[in-house]
């Protein structure tokens, strides 16, 4: 605690010198104000940042959702290409195997209207060539199996037989097999059901 003594003398110093408080004060109030617009201008440049962050931000956010939109058209686009595309294959499929379908039709009312059972049989085995041709067209052919070696990928065996050919070899064909190939594609539509030799 500071004594009486020593009050009056801060009292009779601040007495004594009014140009030094005043001084003093001035001091005060300049620090003040220099601190106030340092604050006022630090505060002003963070407002700008922030927006000029905010409107990096939205120019993200909208690049975002244009790309967004973008993706979403041509996955649209794309699967809508895709049936489109399975679409005309199989219309072009059909339109070759339409004229055997009519050749059938015609065999049917060729063997209604007469007896002739050699010319229905030739009949027949023309509308088969005709339908297997129309396979060709398309890229599709029989897969070889009589004679062949066992293929798993081309063969389907549902029986085994002790036989003179060497093992392993196809000797008798219950349903034929079918090919599928363009280019670099080949794809088994169907596999041949085989009986192969042990």
């Amino acid at each position: 605690m500071k004594s009486n003594t020593e009050a009056n003398e801060n009292i009779e110093n601040q007495e004594n010198n009014p140009a030094e408080e005043t001084d003093a004060a001035v001091n005060q109030e300049e620090t003040e104000d220099v601190s106030v617009e340092a604050t006022e201008e630090q505060e002003e440049q963070d407002n700008k940042q922030v927006e000029n962050l905010a409107e990096k931000l939205e120019e993200v956010k909208d690049k975002l959702l244009r790309k967004a939109a973008e993706f979403d058209n041509f996955r649209k686009r794309t699967a809508k290409e895709k049936t489109e595309n399975f679409s005309l294959g199989i219309c072009e499929a059909v339109e070759k195997l339409l004229p055997v379908l009519d050749n059938l039709d015609r065999a049917i009312g060729s063997a209604e209207a007469n007896d002739d059972k050699d010319g229905l049989l030739d009949g027949i085995i023309m509308v088969r060539k005709q339908f297997i041709d129309s396979l060709n067209d398309i890229g599709v052919s029989e897969i070889a199996a009589v004679g062949e070696e066992f293929n798993p990928e081309k063969h389907n065996a549902v029986m085994m037989e002790e036989s003179d050919k060497p093992s392993g070899t196809v000797t008798d064909e219950f349903a034929k097999g079918y090919i599928y190939q363009n280019g670099d594609i080949e794809r088994v539509v169907r596999h041949s059901m085989v009986k192969v030799s042990t």
